[in-house]
């Protein structure tokens, strides 16, 4: 039987929706007869330290409740451990619920730890920090900053969020190492995948997958507001690779070297991180609860 830890983020969504997932815990998880603890955040950190705090007293399953940055924090502590680490999707962009095909309807998110299919995935890490859907700098770090300070959540207000960064961005030239080569460039955005979309639906390395032991970079070169306006749809339905200016390549290990210490951001956390970059996959070293297909 597995025994279940549910680390909530307060301050994931609304307040009625944390009401909501804790009345559901109860009414589905305790039926069952599963042993299940509650665990809340309260501040920077605490997801990783509740996580492995958990994982060390035996439970089986740590859960997330919460959107992409909480399962981050949870993740931290579970990379390379037995415990596996799941996703009750209560975020605004929830992209690492929708590359693992975790249902977004709460019930089914919940309902789906009665029985759950556990698979392995590969973890990404930048300077030491772990990623586990994407990282990456230029402009949807500049976004995430923005959406940070934005004061409000939902895929309306990380559109908002982003329309001062996109006109007032100036990128910064990068060299670039990979496995096999090397270029320059002074990209608009520059993501490194493991997953393939952002969250909200927004599809950013549609070849990426989770378990290939390869991270997808995609870059994106400066482009004119008409030209974004008219491919945006690119970035929703699967054709980004279509789009002016959009490269991508897949490697083990990427080195991005930039003029000076500046803006990264790794599952949506923008944080400061120093002017080289070292990039790297460590294949199947999280375990994970995932969606059916």
């Amino acid at each position: 039987m597995n025994k279940i830890c549910f680390i909530v983020n307060p301050l994931a969504g609304s307040r009625n929706r944390t009401q909501t997932i804790l009345k559901l815990i109860e009414e589905i998880i305790k039926p069952a007869g599963l042993e299940y603890a509650i665990a809340w955040i309260s501040g920077p950190g605490d997801g990783s330290r509740l996580s492995a705090d958990a994982a060390a007293r035996g439970f089986d399953i740590i859960a997330a409740v919460g959107g992409d940055g909480t399962v981050n924090e949870a993740g931290q502590a579970l990379v390379g451990k037995d415990a596996a680490l799941a996703v009750i999707p209560a975020g605004s962009g929830n992209g690492f619920a929708r590359n693992l095909r975790v249902p977004l309807n709460l019930p089914d998110a919940i309902r789906q730890l009665l029985a759950p299919r556990i698979i392995q995935i590969d973890a990404g890490t930048v300077n030491g920090r772990y990623f586990f859907s994407m990282a990456g700098l230029g402009l949807d770090a500049e976004i995430s900053r923005s959406f940070e300070q934005h004061g409000s959540r939902g895929t309306l207000s990380y559109f908002l969020a982003g329309i001062k960064p996109f006109f007032t961005y100036k990128p910064s030239a990068l060299n670039i190492y990979y496995e096999g080569g090397r270029f320059s460039v002074s990209p608009l955005v520059l993501s490194i995948a493991n997953g393939a979309q952002y969250g909200s639906g927004a599809i950013i390395a549609p070849r990426a997958q989770f378990d290939d032991g390869l991270l997808d970079v995609c870059v994106i070169e400066r482009i004119s507001v008409w030209s974004a306006v008219r491919n945006l749809r690119r970035l929703f339905n699967g054709t980004i690779e279509q789009m002016p200016g959009y490269r991508s390549w897949q490697t083990r290990s990427l080195r991005i070297e930039r003029p000076a210490p500046g803006l990264i951001h790794v599952d949506g956390d923008p944080q400061h991180a120093d002017a080289a970059l070292q990039v790297d996959v460590l294949p199947g070293k999280l375990r994970v609860v995932a969606g059916k297909d």
